[in-house]
């Protein structure tokens, strides 16, 4: 694994510790300056509609001035917005500076995937994208357990340590990583217009381009859907199944650790040997009986047995739709595409819980089956939209 590779992996795995860490302690900070749950409820899904405002933006901007400033950018610019936010005097001080925060942070995956990408060769770039993803899941999963642990030391602890780690994480990439040729001293690269925040013409031509649209449907159905046990299963545990929020706990863990262990172990043997699109569809499947599982679940054992089937979905899905991007797209024009990805990915963790808790409302088993639906569809989109083969796209990269 080349050197440039693992130092990514390790940035994209400071991003989400970093998320991780402090979403235990947001809570107690926010009452601590005197949000109300509204607020509160503000101060989480800023971070969330900040990403998905800006992910293309900067995957664009990436393309056109150099993958590394923006990476080292966003990077640093979300370790100095996270230590402030635990220095909030006010409460629209700390949504502003949480907005602050998912915005850089947004520049930070689009740009890393682009850089792995070209420092792999076609090849490998499907293993590479798998542990690029599988450092994902360990993070959410190391986060809040040293974040609760930080948190002991001071409310203010969990917020510096993130700011630490990831400016240093920006000096280190800033003497490790090679300059690249932008696309703007080669002639290439997406246009950036009054309105390029929102990238709606980047967005656009990505729903219309057949290589890749497919992909970024499958993005946005798997983020929607996995949104719905983000939002509801520890309701679903407590309220439904009559079990302790520390079962929720347990259960989040299994799904990003089994999740991940899959990338790591699993992922690249399949996709060499059924191609992208069995394994994109097989993931699915999973996905899909996962959720129905979920949605019929009459105890704690059936919920553990769907949260596992839902791992091989993350494990399988979502490290083989991204490495088709890849392969499908030049070096040019990758931090756009990765960033159209991005944008898809916030856009369904944004409407995921709004629509899973409208349909909570009416029945508690309703966001699974609506999510279960969803993959199946994803199912048939991807049968339908893809039907190349990884070898000839691979010879081309």
């Amino acid at each position: 694994m080349p050197t440039t590779v693992l130092f990514l992996m390790s940035t994209m795995f400071i991003a989400n510790i970093g998320f991780g860490i402090i979403l235990p302690t947001l809570p107690f900070l926010s009452r601590h300056v005197g949000a109300s749950t509204f607020e509160l409820g503000l101060a989480l899904s800023a971070f969330a509609i900040a990403q998905l405002l800006f992910s293309s933006f900067w995957g664009a901007l990436s393309d056109r001035v150099g993958k590394r400033p923006v990476l080292i950018l966003g990077i640093v610019g979300y370790g100095v917005t996270s230590a402030l936010v635990g220095l909030s005097p006010h409460v629209w001080v700390l949504l502003l500076l949480r907005f602050l925060s998912g915005a850089l942070c947004s520049a930070v995956m689009p740009s890393s995937l682009s850089l792995a990408a070209a420092a792999s060769k076609p090849e490998m770039r499907p293993r590479v994208m798998a542990y690029m993803g599988s450092v994902n899941g360990i993070g959410f999963i190391v986060g809040p357990p040293l974040g609760a642990f930080l948190s002991v030391f001071g409310l203010q602890v969990p917020f510096a340590a993130v700011g630490f780690l990831s400016v240093l994480n920006g000096i280190v990439a800033f003497w490790l990583l090679p300059a690249e040729a932008p696309a703007a001293k080669a002639g290439g690269g997406a246009r950036l217009s009054p309105w390029a925040f929102l990238q709606v013409g980047n967005h656009l031509s990505a729903m219309f381009n057949r290589t890749i649209a497919p992909f970024l449907g499958g993005t946005l159905a798997f983020t929607t859907a996995d949104a719905t046990i983000t939002s509801t299963l520890s309701f679903f545990l407590t309220d439904t199944l009559h079990s302790t929020q520390a079962m929720a706990g347990w259960a989040f863990m299994v799904n990003g650790g089994v999740g991940a262990m899959i990338q790591m172990a699993m992922f690249s043997m399949m996709y060499q040997k059924w191609g992208e699109r069995a394994t994109i569809v097989t993931g699915f499947l999973f996905g899909s009986l996962g959720y129905l599982t979920l949605g019929l679940s009459t105890n704690v054992g059936w919920v553990f047995v769907a949260i596992t089937l839902l791992a091989f979905c993350r494990g399988f899905a979502f490290p083989a739709m991204t490495s088709a991007i890849s392969l499908r797209t030049t070096v040019h024009s990758q931090g756009s595409s990765f960033g159209s990805q991005m944008t898809f990915n916030s856009l369904g963790r944004t409407i995921g819980p709004l629509i899973a808790g409208w349909l909570f409302a009416y029945h508690e088993r309703f966001p699974y089956f609506f999510a279960c639906a969803l993959l199946l569809l994803a199912v048939l989109m991807i049968r339908v939209g893809v039907k190349e083969k990884l070898s000839a796209r691979a010879e081309q990269a």
